[in-house]
């Protein structure tokens, strides 16, 4: 299974609360995902 298709299955919560899967956030079009790591 490839990288893609393995993210593509987690599921998080939005803005708002609600479960969204990963992958659907690119099902129509491309999509960058940014990691944060918070110092301090």
């Amino acid at each position: 299974m490839s990288f893609s298709a393995r993210l593509a299955e987690i599921i998080l919560p939005d803005t708002h609360g609600q479960e969204v899967k990963l992958g659907s956030l690119w099902a129509d079009s491309p999509a960058v995902i940014v990691f944060l790591r918070h110092y301090g």
